[in-house]
């Protein structure tokens, strides 16, 4: 019986839904609409001349590189072996010849031996007696058995380019020998100057090997350190061996010097020198001019030692007269 009350009132309840599903459903409702405002669409800027109103023209985006002034080629000889002209902020190569070829280094070395002195952040006040074992027949500036500091050495590496100072500065460097060139050809390679290799930290070896193009890198690179630029802007220094009379030496840079002429002005020039006989006469430098501008320029394998700077000296001078960089005139007629 009460199983059938049960059943009863189930379906009535279901019954009773459905009847108020179908009365609700039939009702119906005022359709109620929401317009949908949008934001003006904005115009181009405008520009007004002379009462009429034009569209504003957008700026012409111009190439932050030099460009060629004119068709003229480097028409005058170069006696170097390899050669790259570069713009020092860009890196736009301005002219090369045989730019991939690698060569000899010779003491343009010592640029990636002082990099990694940097990186070795050494005690400059520490005092390093020059033994045997640093001694190079080549140095003319320091003798076996004197001290230096570590900055005399510095300077006396890279001013006189002294193979004795950069072997006495390794030694001091805290790390063996062996493990300064791995931490160069590391260097090199974290630098991405895929063609660098180094065998010994002072360039006397032929093995010590790279492009023009990875040298102007590691100079630019080099550069970016205040103490090397610094350095290597030093015409004359005098070195104090302890208990001996200052000993004067002259940088190995003739465009610094003037001994080869040239129209630079102070602090303007800042290079590096090398010299093997299987490397011929090699010279990598920044120059820059009375407007700001400034390049790089490697030399590899010239025939005499005035030749590597005044090929230099031409190639820049040539570069500094036939190219035109942004903000000097006509540059954005160029661009166009």
């Amino acid at each position: 019986m009460s199983k059938n009350i049960f059943d009863f009132i189930s379906s009535f309840g279901i019954m009773l839904i459905g009847v108020c599903l179908l009365f609700f459903g039939s009702l119906s409702y005022p359709h109620v609409s929401q317009k949908v405002s949008f934001l003006p669409k904005s115009k181009p800027r405008i520009m007004i001349v002379g009462g009429d109103e034009q569209l504003a023209v957008l700026p012409i985006s111009h190439p932050n590189v030099p460009l060629k002034k004119d068709q003229a080629v480097v028409d005058f000889p170069l006696s170097s072996t390899a050669v790259i002209l570069m713009d020092d902020k860009t890196d736009t190569i301005l002219f090369e010849k045989n730019a991939d070829v690698v060569r000899p280094l010779a003491s343009i070395t010592k640029l990636m031996s002082v990099l990694v002195l940097l990186d070795l952040n050494p005690d400059w006040s520490k005092v390093v007696e020059i033994t045997p074992e640093v001694y190079d027949n080549y140095s003319h500036f320091v003798n076996i058995g004197e001290k230096f500091t570590m900055g005399d050495l510095w300077n006396v590496a890279l001013i006189g380019s002294s193979n004795t100072a950069i072997n006495a500065l390794v030694s001091g460097s805290g790390i063996k020998r062996e493990h300064f060139i791995t931490k160069m050809n590391e260097k090199a390679q974290d630098l991405r100057l895929r063609s660098l290799r180094f065998v010994e930290p002072t360039g006397i070896d032929e093995r010590d090997v790279g492009t023009a193009r990875d040298v102007a890198r590691l100079l630019k690179y080099a550069l970016a350190s205040d103490k090397i630029f610094n350095t290597l802007q030093i015409s004359e220094y005098y070195a104090q061996p302890f208990g001996q009379k200052p000993r004067r030496i002259w940088t190995t840079d003739w465009l610094l010097t003037k001994w080869v002429p040239n129209k630079f002005g102070d602090l303007t020039v800042a290079g590096k020198t090398g010299f093997i006989e299987n490397s011929k006469y090699n010279f990598a430098v920044r120059i820059q001019n009375s407007d700001k501008r400034a390049i790089r320029t490697v030399v590899l394998g010239a025939d005499t030692m005035e030749a590597r700077f005044s090929e230099a000296r031409d190639l820049a001078t040539w570069a500094f007269d036939h190219y035109a960089w942004p903000g000097d005139s006509g540059y954005d007629k160029l661009a166009q």
